[in-house]
């Protein structure tokens, strides 16, 4: 519908559409995060505008889960907060109990595990067996079986997955049902009983098969390919990972579908066919190379067209500016030639209106100026000064990569636990006290900080330029670090505060590095060097400098420096990496 101008009317949301959106929401098992969060954009707005505070705290649960899907942890603690707050005693008790599915689903990510146990065991007391739908009681209970399982506790996860699919069974709940029997697969593999797991996983497949979802079926192939490959029986692997590769292709997995490859290259050079094996893990190459073009592909269409929106404005200044000067010119034309007909008068207010045009161009002109400064300044800010550079220069920058990067990580250890201590506005003062700290220490090191995630800092040494930020700088970076929050502890105690410890990660090696986004857009890093820093990090141990072999075998003959060696220290999905801790002598 449009007026009589042809401009459209963009209809206006009530409080009745919000309700029955959240009604589908609630209700939706296999909700897409991101779509989730963008509608619910718009229900918190609703909800605010008419103070509806259960609706506000329901919708905040819902993004929470949303948030932590997506690896947004920090979003997610924030709703996880708003919707405990918002709570009312009127409220519906269910919405209180969807906040704890919610805060027990951040904590799996964040691997508290025993804070896991702890949040479910609440939610469930309050749990009143009349209650429906009986999906976020399942889902306490399965968090807390996960909980379980991460701290090696597998008899436990194991009873409590066949609790939720008994009570699922009793209530029909045929998605529940499908996940508690996966998960009892998945926990009998980590057992080593292979003929539980193959049979979990036969009937978890057909289900899936039953049902059409071809991403599970897909999983279950492929878990069922591992299964038969822990048997020896290397032909049934190629054979069950063939048929997961199709369902992984119609479903247009590239990650999936390079776990595929990557298995199949290594059943093959089992049974010492090396000519599969070498076809496959050419797929396997070719298909991780799909996956990075596809984000470089999408970096660049994002800064194209951010590119477009900011060369459409200057166009649009330009024409102005162009067209204030031709009024100038007619201006002056008209008043020149009326010079011969008006008296001196006439002349003088000719002369006059010349002088308030002047000025108007003149302050226009200062006003662009200004904000081409503000502009620069913002860009220079959030990005590195070589790719603002770039930006300006051709309106687009490239994906660049470097060979020799050090990937710097911290993160505060407790940090939930301690910031429960804290009201919002000290906890969010201590953190940006401690990141404003080690802006400046990374700045002085000629190091790249690349972000924050919620308690975590990320930097980077070796690029965009490569002359800056080498291994030994970016190690004396961190030691740095280390300094200041040692320092910054000791003040703490002795005002009686809280006070946060750090862990620190190293590892070097080549990572990609560019920009993403259009709104908010960002230099990111990608590649194994940032995943290998990061489990440096996690592996490390509280006021220590934990580096990798790598990083330690370019600073190793540096003076000043102590290492300890560590050894080879297991690593989720990495295996064994040998690793270092580093001091000033």
């Amino acid at each position: 519908m449009a007026t009589g101008r042809g401009q459209a009317i963009v209809p206006t949301h009530n409080e009745a559409w919000a309700d029955s959106i959240l009604s589908v929401l609630k209700n939706t098992l296999a909700r897409d995060p991101s779509s989730t969060i963008a509608m619910t954009d718009q229900l918190v707005n609703i909800y605010s505008k008419s103070r509806n505070a259960c609706a506000l705290a329901e919708v905040n649960g819902l993004r929470s889960t949303s948030f932590s899907e997506l690896g947004k942890l920090d979003s997610s603690l924030a709703c996880v907060h708003r919707a405990m707050a918002g709570f009312r005693p009127d409220c519906d008790s269910l919405i209180l109990i969807r906040t704890y599915v919610a805060s027990s689903y951040l904590q799996v990510k964040l691997k508290d595990f025993q804070r896991v146990d702890s949040i479910c065991m609440v939610g469930l007391s309050l749990w009143n067996p009349t209650w429906r739908p009986t999906v976020l009681r399942n889902a306490l209970l399965t968090n807390r079986a996960i909980a379980a399982a991460r701290q090696g506790d597998l008899p436990n996860a194991e009873a409590r997955f066949r609790t939720i699919l008994q009570l699922a069974k009793a209530e029909g709940a045929q998605q529940d049902i499908d996940d508690a029997i996966a998960n009892i697969g998945a926990i009998k593999g980590m057992r080593g009983q292979l003929d539980s797991a193959e049979y979990y996983g036969r009937i978890s497949l057909a289900r899936a098969i039953a049902t059409g979802k071809k991403s599970r079926i897909a999983s279950w192939y492929t878990n069922l390919a591992v299964n038969a490959r822990s048997r020896g029986n290397y032909q049934k692997a190629i054979v069950l990972s063939d048929s997961a590769l199709i369902y992984a292709i119609l479903t247009k997995d590239l990650s999936v579908q390079a776990i595929i490859h990557g298995n199949l290259a290594s059943y093959y050079h089992s049974i010492g066919d090396l000519e599969n094996a070498y076809k496959q893990s050419v797929l396997q190459y070719n298909v991780n190379d799909s996956l990075l073009n596809e984000e470089k592909v999408r970096a660049l269409a994002e800064m194209q067209a951010k590119y477009e929106s900011v060369k459409q404005d200057k166009e649009i200044s330009a024409l102005r500016a162009e067209n204030l000067q031709a009024e100038l010119d007619n201006a002056k034309m008209m008043r020149t030639r009326n010079v011969f007909l008006f008296v001196a008068l006439a002349v003088l207010g000719v002369v006059f209106g010349l002088l308030s045009r002047l000025r108007y161009i003149g302050r226009s002109r200062k006003a662009m100026q200004k904000e081409k400064v503000i502009s620069e300044e913002l860009l220079h800010n959030i990005l590195p000064e070589e790719v603002a550079d770039e930006i300006r220069a051709k309106g687009y920058a490239d994906v660049h990569e470097f060979e020799n990067a050090t990937i710097l990580f911290t993160d505060f250890k407790d940090f939930t636990v301690i910031s429960e201590t804290m009201s919002a506005p000290e906890l969010v003062g201590e953190i940006d006290h401690c990141f404003k700290a080690f802006d400046g220490i990374v700045e002085k090191h000629g190091i790249e900080k690349i972000k924050t995630i919620g308690d975590a800092y990320m930097a980077a040494g070796g690029l965009p330029d490569k002359r800056r930020g080498s291994p030994l700088q970016t190690v004396h970076a961190a030691l740095e670090m280390h300094d200041f929050m040692q320092a910054y502890k000791q003040q703490r105690i002795a005002e009686g505060r809280q006070y946060f410890v750090m862990r620190t990660g190293l590892h070097t090696g080549s990572v990609i590095a560019g920009i993403v986004g259009v709104k908010k857009y960002a230099y990111d890093i990608w590649g194994d060097t940032v995943n290998v820093a990061n489990r440096m990090e996690t592996s490390g141990e509280v006021a220590k400098v934990n580096i990798s072999q790598t990083t330690y075998d370019q600073i190793r003959n540096e003076p000043g420096l102590r290492f300890t060696p560590r050894g080879a220290v297991p690593v989720k999905g990495k295996g064994m990496l040998n690793m270092f801790f580093v001091e000033r002598v």
